[in-house]
């Protein structure tokens, strides 16, 4: 088995903005995402109602130049605008070609 390196990005948002991170990987040619509700607490505390809105987590796993591009995206847009996190990761992946 041959692993090779690639980056995991991870980004956790408010739901409401789940359409445009998407748009915007989809911008940068990813070629697929993962997206699963978030639930936990950070700087902006726990949401405690339902009508406050969900988190979303979503990952993709890509080459480095777009990792940097993708965060790039995210920091220009919507990281002042809306509570999110984004993040990258070192993995080591099976099939990279089916990731880049």
């Amino acid at each position: 088995m041959n692993l090779e390196s690639a980056k995991l990005v991870t980004i956790i948002a408010d739901e409401a903005i789940e359409a445009k991170i998407l748009d915007e990987l989809r911008s940068v040619a990813v070629k697929g995402f993962t997206c699963t509700e978030a639930r936990g607490e950070g700087l902006n505390t726990a949401h405690i109602s339902s009508w406050e809105g969900k988190n979303v987590r979503i990952e993709t796993l890509v080459s480095e130049s777009k990792a940097k591009k993708i965060i790039e995206i995210m920091a220009d847009k919507y990281l002042d605008k809306f509570g999110m996190i984004v993040f990258s990761s070192d993995v080591q992946i099976y099939r990279k070609e089916r990731f880049n």
